[in-house]
């Protein structure tokens, strides 16, 4: 009975998934996209900020809180770390419990294949939802200009308390 329950906990586990940013094309528009990529920065000092890059220049970050729905301007100075995610990557969840399913046609070969296509098809869904991303690891923030709403810098024209979240219905 408590291994069914697992069972079933770890099948819910697998499927469930964060809530992903409604701006971020899928990888197949990635190309036509017109608004700044999802970034999450951690902050040597003050709390996490996550949203949308707007600009970036030789000093400063500027994001569009997800939380706050505001521009907040970030000192490159203060960045501890952050990771950019420019498109939603392909999801594979399903593939988990149909191919460990699939193993019930092995027989008693089950016992051996069933972890195999488990570890398998798990490595390849998460492969598939990081495959849009970047850190920094590998991306320089000359580089990060790049995947900004506003990669040159923010025009003269706009006022940066009027940039505004942007609401996506799908």
């Amino acid at each position: 009975m408590k291994t069914k329950i697992i069972a079933a906990l770890l099948l819910v586990f697998f499927l469930s998934s964060c809530r992903l940013a409604l701006y971020l094309p899928s990888s197949d528009t990635i190309d036509e996209n017109e608004y700044g990529s999802f970034i999450k920065i951690v902050h040597k000092t003050e709390s996490n900020i996550y949203g949308e890059l707007i600009a970036i220049d030789s000093s400063k970050i500027i994001v569009l809180s997800d939380d706050t729905k505001k521009c907040k301007t970030v000192s490159l100075s203060n960045v501890e770390h952050f990771t950019l995610k420019y498109a939603n990557g392909a999801n594979y969840g399903w593939t988990i419990p149909v191919y460990t399913l699939a193993t019930i046609s092995h027989g008693w070969f089950l016992v051996l294949t069933a972890p195999i296509n488990l570890i398998v098809t798990i490595s390849i869904n998460a492969q598939g939802a990081n495959a849009f991303k970047y850190s920094d690891k590998n991306m320089t923030f000359e580089k990060l200009k790049m995947f900004a709403r506003y990669p040159q810098g923010i025009p003269s024209n706009i006022d940066i308390d009027s940039i505004r979240f942007v609401t996506i219905s799908k």
